[in-house]
């Protein structure tokens, strides 16, 4: 009887222990990526200038979104904010593909953590619709000719609620 103890007693122990290594690996593995965290800052920061030098904009925005790809390809992009940070850096790309893996990126943010904010869903996907000829459905994307005053891009309301958009915008 004290040997089925001990042995019970023994099989327990070791798989606590290994409950708590797995434990330790995941949150070694969540571990938002420290690159990605100045790439995404440095890509904000760049925006707030009141004197932007959009060359230069445009080419530090092409060399991000080559780092964020080589991140991706490389498994360093984990978290749901890592991949929010990735979204964002993609939404500030040039054409359809760009855009196109924002709202991949910002799908697989909400999946990850349901605490990410939601709004980027809207803007990339609308910024990917106009960039394909066709209306945002959020309307989240405004535009100006010239001098003149921003104006609301083309929207179509009917594809989405208005429930559906104020949840997300």
């Amino acid at each position: 009887m004290k040997k089925i103890f001990f042995l019970v007693l023994l099989n327990l122990m070791i798989a606590c222990k290994e409950s708590k290594r797995n434990e330790n690996e995941k949150v070694q593995a969540e571990t938002d990526n420290l690159e990605l965290i100045e790439i995404y800052k440095n890509d904000q920061n760049e925006r707030k200038s009141e004197n932007i030098d959009f060359g230069e904009l445009y080419l530090n925005d092409s060399l991000r979104r080559v780092r964020v790809n080589q991140l991706l390809d490389a498994g360093k992009i984990k978290t749901g904010k890592d991949y929010a940070r990735a979204a964002m850096v993609f939404q500030h790309g040039k054409d359809s593909v760009d855009f196109s893996k924002a709202v991949e990126f910002i799908k697989i943010a909400i999946d990850k953590d349901t605490t990410i904010n939601k709004w980027l869903y809207a803007a990339a996907t609308d910024r990917y619709l106009l960039s394909k000829g066709q209306p945002q459905i959020y309307g989240t994307q405004y535009s100006k000719e010239g001098d003149g005053p921003w104006k609301l891009d083309k929207i179509d309301t009917t594809k989405i609620s208005d429930y559906e958009r104020k949840k997300l915008v």
